[in-house]
């Protein structure tokens, strides 16, 4: 239960109307929230009628998310994580502040290297295209996954709907891999948010213009974080 009170009470302290990305969906689309925790970046848009698959793998979230959805028609739950390939992995959970845990080892080696990632569980991993398979192509996919998002895009092996995943300054050479990676794929439009704000920071751009900004940002804050955007 003490696990389960430090997640919601991170919440409370972290309400979060919906970004501007809402502008880009319609009732009716389909939203994949990786790495939903509580689902507090679903909640707005399934108010608007959006058809959300939340993929979450901790237990106790998946009990929360299990309470407050499984009578919702729109809302589907998978118990698992996503990366780039089926397999089963270990994660490691922070039971202070949840929404750190993660499956990436460098993640504990950065801005929370002195936090405790006190317990352990095997999870079960599916991919993107796999769950593009079973559900349906997305308008929109977040991914917030704490350090793994590369490899949760990785998973992906062809262009999808827009995609929002979390970077930090320590890890940005990751995250223009990522980027790089959806060029690849055949997105060409990027923009991205500082933090929890809900605006995106600046015009849709090409990916190196995006990059050059992101640089430039943190020579001022070597501890800036937030999402890129990317269609």
């Amino acid at each position: 239960m003490k696990y389960l009170k430090n997640i919601k009470s991170f919440f409370f302290h972290k309400r979060i109307r919906y970004h501007d990305v809402k502008k880009f969906l319609n009732p009716g689309d389909l939203f994949f929230d990786v790495g939903a925790h509580l689902g507090s970046k679903s909640k707005e848009l399934i108010k608007n009628n959006i058809n959300v698959v939340m993929i979450e793998p901790q237990p106790e979230c998946l009990e929360e998310l299990r309470k407050l959805y499984s009578d919702n028609p729109s809302v589907t739950i998978v118990p698992m994580g996503l990366g780039k390939s089926k397999q089963k992995l270990e994660m490691s959970i922070n039971s202070k502040m949840p929404v750190i845990s993660t499956f990436a080892k460098h993640w504990k080696t950065g801005r929370f290297s002195d936090s405790t990632w006190d317990q352990k569980i095997i999870v079960d991993i599916t991919t993107l295209d796999d769950l593009i398979k079973k559900y349906g192509n997305p308008k929109f996919i977040k991914i917030d996954v704490e350090g793994f998002e590369h490899e949760v895009l990785l998973g992906l092996t062809k262009k999808s709907g827009i995609i929002s995943f979390e970077f930090a300054s320590e890890f940005i050479e990751d995250a223009f891999k990522s980027i790089d990676y959806l060029v690849s794929l055949g997105y060409s439009d990027f923009n991205y948010s500082l933090g929890e704000r809900r605006k995106f920071f600046t015009t849709w751009s090409n990916a190196n213009t995006i990059k050059d900004y992101i640089r430039e940002n943190i020579k001022n804050d070597n501890l800036l974080w937030g999402d890129f955007y990317c269609k």
